[in-house]
């Protein structure tokens, strides 16, 4: 670390830090977690963050649990909401900090004092992994290492390509594919997040290093606690564009859905919401196709509104989204592939269409606005679509991982 960046780091940590008061003594009697992921977990941004913050909370229960992130540069403020989240539940966050000599204790020393005492390195998402298994095989020796695959990129990347090719990502298809497929191995445990990406990765590993830890995702209200159909206006879609089957979807609606739908419902209105949205998608907006961003609380549109609807038409893994819509007993309209893994059962549990089908999807939508019936039909389903993501449903998947 250069000496101009030591300076703005000291100065930085003297004005902001803490970024939480909260001290976690470790119980001595229990085993010790490091979880590391791309940033600290961002729960309220993307599905992934949500689903290990979820983990982690659970697992803080049984286990002395640390989470680092592997960004080389220090968390900012703008991290302190999820620190102190977290922290709350009895995580304990890396964070700097200056010593009584005015020294910086960062992430080597961090480490230094963590590793002796590690049973589990959690290793999250495949970039972290590839950066991290080697150094803690030849630290930790003795701490069993877990690879938390989130979903199977390659797989993602590889669908995406047949729908619209693009060379830079065709390269990163074939990176993500050595990590998922070859290097995983380097790995005591892996976590996938569906039974169906279960079975595609028994072609690469043996079956018995293989857990589903899926997303987790518990009822948050009762159907007879939100509002009626009656009172209901508007659909909307969410989800972050930095993730491609996200621009595509909202494309799709845009270009090929919400045209048929409007054919036959005029005034209906869908809200777009979800961060770093393109330039292509903030020039859709208008008074019916409203592109707002990232909203920090979305409940009122899950009160609101008649559904969610995601027409992904690629993708991997389990969908957050569909999870999240279902915590608030609110009707999903999905493709295949946003259903995959979810063990939704069409006109049940969600409408389901063909990932090409626009008239289907279109008349779904049209369907959940006008048909109450349907419309109640999805909404008292909702919790028996949501338990096999309970943790409730997964503990006994989560000690098996970490025996």
């Amino acid at each position: 670390m250069g000496i101009k960046r030591k300076i703005k780091n000291f100065i930085y940590l003297k004005k902001n830090y803490p970024l939480s008061e909260k001290t976690i003594v470790p119980d001595s009697n229990k085993k010790t977690i490091l979880i590391i992921d791309t940033q600290i977990p961002t729960f309220d941004m993307d599905s992934a963050s949500n689903r290990i913050t979820e983990i982690a909370k659970f697992l803080a229960k049984n286990y002395n649990v640390y989470i680092m992130d592997s960004a080389n540069r220090i968390p900012k403020v703008e991290s302190k909401k999820y620190i102190e989240n977290l922290n709350s539940n009895d995580i304990t966050i890396y964070t700097p900090y200056l010593n009584k000599y005015g020294v910086m204790r960062g992430k080597k020393y961090f480490l230094k004092k963590l590793i002796p005492k590690l049973d589990f390195v959690w290793l999250h998402r495949p970039e972290v992994f590839r950066d991290y298994v080697d150094f803690f095989r030849n630290n930790a020796p003795n701490a069993k290492v877990i690879y938390d695959m989130v979903d199977i990129h390659y797989l993602r990347m590889e669908r995406g390509l047949q729908i619209k090719y693009d060379k830079n990502r065709a390269k990163e298809a074939v990176y993500f594919k050595y990590i998922e497929t070859e290097l995983c191995r380097k790995a005591d445990k892996i976590a996938v997040i569906s039974e169906k990406e279960k079975d595609f990765m028994k072609d690469f590993v043996e079956e018995s290093k293989l857990f589903t830890i899926s997303n987790v995702h518990n009822l948050k209200v009762k159907p007879e606690e939100t509002p009626a159909f009656e009172k209901r206006n508007g659909i909307f879609f969410i989800g972050g564009f930095l993730h491609d089957p996200n621009v595509d979807a909202v494309e799709v609606l845009y270009h090929k859905i919400m045209p048929l739908v409007w054919e036959q419902l005029p005034n209906l209105k869908i809200t777009i919401i979800g961060a770093e949205a393109p330039e292509s998608i903030l020039e859709m907006n208008s008074a019916q196709f409203e592109v707002v961003g990232f909203v920090e609380n979305i409940i009122p549109y899950y009160e609101k509104c008649f559904a969610s609807v995601s027409p992904l038409r690629f993708g991997a893994g389990v969908k957050g989204k569909i999870g999240q819509a279902l915590e608030y007993t609110l009707p999903v309209i999905t493709t295949e592939i946003g259903a995959e893994g979810m063990f939704l059962e069409n006109e049940i549990t969600a409408l389901i269409a063909g990932n090409e089908d626009c008239q289907k999807f279109a008349d779904n939508i049209i369907a959940i606005c006008k048909n109450k019936e349907l419309w109640n039909t999805l909404h008292q389903n909702s919790e028996k679509a949501i338990y096999p993501f309970s943790i409730d449903a997964q503990k006994e998947e989560l000690f098996r991982l970490l025996s």
